[in-house]
């Protein structure tokens, strides 16, 4: 069965990365709970996916020029009672949730990482769980640990705070991703294996995802992740590949979608059960212009162009505000 990983806690239903959603999430039974790390300039780690405040909170500051104590301060615009989360918090409140559960729950906390970090958020996150838990192996078995960048990967095999972890690198790009799976097949340390990529949903449709780089990661167990998806149809394509999770901002939904789907094909010796919609109907227009925006976007947030500013704006950042328009993201 195809994995649910709650994007943003529960985004869907409840104002993401809140108490309310994680709660909300757990609830329901989620696999897995993603949420997005943030460094202050005091050096707390804080739940929230923009590296500023103004699109949830009432105030809009910089995270990482502001300290935790002015943070503290912010009400959030749905949740007035609700403060700014930090990681210590969310480790508690899991911890809580786990040792009250009556049945097992191998629920599991699934880390964005922000590459505008410093990375060294990568020792503090390591000795944060530690504070919170002295139990290196409860940790190594409930926390997936995701970046963006391989000097990041490398950086955490150097500082051996990766050791143990599932680490997963979470990319627009299929190149990346297989920079990542070829330094951990070159590395050939289990201890620091590769465990997943994360990638935007629409690149595995690609012939390259299908073709490529699926035969690779069924050689050596990689599994994937598919970011974000939420239409029933985009659920449909999941069949005759080899997808191990989904991250989905309505878990409900999701679980709805793949519960009579357990006979899907998890590996490409199937994959011929993957159909490419025609392009003379609706739905294969819908799939073959994303795909042709996807290569688009891949080709200019990975250029040189990528932080080029329009009235003060960089390229990168005015293509995430038009693919979030267009609910590409």
């Amino acid at each position: 069965m195809v994995k649910i990983v709650g994007h943003r806690a529960f985004k869907g239903s409840c104002p993401e990365n809140s108490l309310k959603a994680f709660n909300m999430a757990y609830d329901n039974g989620v696999d897995m709970l993603e949420t997005d790390l943030q460094l202050t300039k005091d050096g707390e780690i804080i739940i929230n996916h923009d590296s500023d405040t103004g699109r949830n909170w009432d105030q809009d500051l910089v995270i990482a020029e502001s300290n935790y104590e002015d943070l503290l301060k912010l009400k959030h615009k749905l949740l007035p009672d609700e403060k700014i989360l930090t990681f210590n918090d969310l480790l508690t409140w899991f911890i809580g949730r786990i040792d009250q559960d009556d049945t097992p729950h191998d629920c599991k906390l699934m880390l964005d990482i922000k590459f505008t970090n410093d990375k060294l958020i990568l020792v503090k996150i390591f000795n944060e769980m530690l504070k919170v838990r002295d139990d290196l192996q409860f940790w190594q078995s409930r926390i997936v640990l995701g970046v963006w960048l391989l000097d990041w990967y490398q950086y955490g095999v150097e500082t051996a705070v990766f050791k143990g972890f599932d680490i997963i690198v979470i990319t627009m790009s299929l190149d990346v991703a297989e920079q990542f799976i070829n330094y951990s097949i070159k590395l050939d340390d289990p201890d620091f294996k590769l465990y997943g990529i994360s990638i935007h949903y629409v690149s595995s449709w690609t012939d390259n995802f299908r073709y490529v780089l699926c035969p690779i990661i069924e050689k050596y167990d990689i599994k994937v992740f598919l970011w974000t998806v939420n239409k029933e149809i985009d659920f449909s394509y999941i069949e005759g590949l080899p997808i191990y999770g989904t991250i989905t901002d309505n878990p409900l939904d999701a679980r709805a979608y793949l519960k009579d789907k357990h006979h899907w094909a998890t590996t490409t010796d199937e994959k011929h059960k993957f159909n490419v919609p025609q392009l003379n109907s609706l739905e294969g227009l819908r799939f073959h212009s994303y795909i042709v925006i996807y290569d688009v976007v891949c080709a200019l947030l990975f250029s040189k162009w990528a932080h080029f500013k329009i009235f003060g704006y960089s390229v990168a950042y005015i293509i995430f505000l038009m693919l979030r328009v267009i609910h590409f993201l």
